[in-house]
């Protein structure tokens, strides 16, 4: 017997004890049945509860992932809010076929499910949008009073139904225990008490020990070989619950780690590729410049030139240095943008001047046409003059650099919706559409257009900050061989 393991030594003596109880099996059966109706009852209960804590898990996460995108504004948090989304009405399906039988409960589900609906539809899907224009506003204390209103009546709709199924199990855990104290009563003989505490010993062994440790097992097994995704259910009596939680938590930390490393390699691979690609562009943006610069200078130095031939070259030297300062100016900018050392110097300005102005600077030496559409009367903005004006620099000398010669430039400036809009449009190479996404970061150029035109790839992403900065907003319509259309929406305000 010392050598049995303590599921046969259960096993064992719940033999030679059942022997004695044979004369009480007659009363035992009654309450053995009526236990096990009880059980299924409450199993019932459980899988109802388990698909209502699914639901509410689902809105969780629905409410999770739009708080995350509105104090964010991560597209990461778009993905998970949209995969709540889609999970919802399986788990609303789930819980719905569990009560056919149950009317009240089935109508608490379906009042959840259409309030949920209500949720991302009014709710939701709009301050998504809301986010993109006006993050602000997203993160009111208005939209955080509607999202609760909406969300109010689903959460009282799940908890009615968890509560609902709470009193029934309490209610049939009541029944089961009456049915057994009356079997009890019915056999008090020492004996019969003796057997029943004998076969719940052997049954607590069997389900709460011996079990949670196989599985317990099995998984570790499989931890070892590297699964760390792989769950244990968290069942079992005393310390041996306790282990299989402190298991899955471990399993949980590993996985985490894991994600974490993978992330962190992929970002410093990343970051390593940019790098690269960085002293690549800048040593040939700099080198051809700064040897027009260096050639021509030592010319002058070394000989005489006629007065119209030496202005020339010293023109050269200029437009290459210029270009030269230029390069640095985009490098100064992105540092400042990413330490947040860009302060705006603002003041209202009439928007219509400077843009006339910048189109006489950058078209009086150009062969491109000009088509320009300017309102007569001015449109004051209130921002930084000489900021703004590197935004429509950027976009003209982008516009002229990459059409081809003698083409037309369309520049139009209008009120829009209590804002102004600057548009600038060429008919140029254009921007493939899988390009399009990534033309405002830094660094990033087209590879057709990178392959012959000189640049640094930062111009459109200093707009970009320039612009948001203000409170605007820059977009892009291209077409691959047929042009690009720059939109910038920025607000007005002050006076002239």
């Amino acid at each position: 017997m010392s050598r049995l393991s303590l599921v046969a030594r259960v096993v064992v003596l719940a033999t030679a004890v059942a022997i004695v109880v044979g004369i009480v099996v007659a009363s035992s059966l009654i309450a053995i049945l009526s236990l096990r109706h009880a059980e299924e009852r409450e199993s019932q209960t459980q899988e109802v509860t388990t698909a209502t804590l699914r639901v509410e898990n689902a809105a969780v996460n629905l409410e999770s992932a739009l708080h995350g995108y509105t104090l964010t504004g991560n597209q990461r948090f778009i993905g998970l809010f949209n995969q709540a989304k889609d999970a919802a009405p399986r788990s609303f399906n789930q819980l719905e076929r569990l009560l056919p039988d149950d009317p009240a409960q089935l109508q608490q589900a379906r009042r959840a499910r259409t309030f949920l609906n209500q949720y991302v539809t009014d709710y939701a899907e709009p301050v998504i949008v809301i986010r993109g224009i006006d993050p602000q506003s997203a993160r009111s204390q208005v939209a955080g009073t509607e999202e609760r209103r909406l969300m109010a009546p689903v959460r009282t709709s799940l908890a009615n139904i968890l509560n609902v199924e709470q009193q029934r199990s309490t209610d049939r855990r009541a029944h089961a225990e009456s049915v057994a104290r009356n079997a009890i009563i019915v056999g008090s003989v020492g004996i019969v008490l003796c057997v029943a505490l004998v076969l719940l010993f052997g049954a607590w062994v069997a389900r709460g020990v011996a079990a949670p440790v196989r599985r317990t097992s099995a998984a570790a097994s499989r931890v070892a070989a590297g699964d760390f995704d792989v769950r244990v259910e968290e069942s079992g009596a005393g310390e041996v619950g306790g282990l299989v939680a402190a298991f899955n938590s471990m399993t949980r930390s590993l996985a985490h780690g894991r994600e974490e490393l993978l992330a962190q390699n992929a970002l410093l691979r990343e970051s390593e590729e940019h790098k690269r690609d960085l002293i690549t562009m800048v040593s040939h943006e700099i080198r051809t410049p700064l040897a027009s610069v260096i050639g021509f200078t030592s010319l002058l130095l070394e000989r005489e030139f006629p007065r119209e031939e030496e202005r020339r070259y010293l023109e050269i030297i200029d437009q290459q240095a210029r270009r030269l300062g230029g390069i640095a100016g985009d490098f100064l900018d992105v540092q400042l943008l990413e330490g947040r050392g860009l302060t705006l110097d603002r003041a209202p300005f009439d928007l219509v001047e400077l843009t006339r102005e910048q189109a006489d600077l950058f078209f009086a030496h150009s062969s491109h046409s000009l088509d320009l559409d300017l309102p007569d009367a001015p449109l004051v903005v209130n921002g930084d003059r000489d900021r703004i004006a590197q935004v429509i620099g950027n976009l003209l000398s982008n516009a002229i650099k990459y059409s081809p010669a003698s083409a037309e430039v369309h520049v139009s400036l209008h009120a829009e919706n209590g804002g102004v809009e600057l548009a600038v449009a060429d008919e140029g190479i254009g921007i493939p559409e899988d390009d399009q996404v990534r033309v405002f970061e830094k660094f990033y150029r087209v590879p057709d257009a990178a392959a012959g035109i000189g640049g640094t790839g930062l111009g459109l992403s200093v707009a970009r900050e320039i612009v948001t900065s203000h409170g605007g907003k820059i977009d892009l319509e291209s077409q691959k061989s047929r042009g690009s259309t720059f939109r910038v929406r920025l607000p007005v305000g002050g006076a002239a």
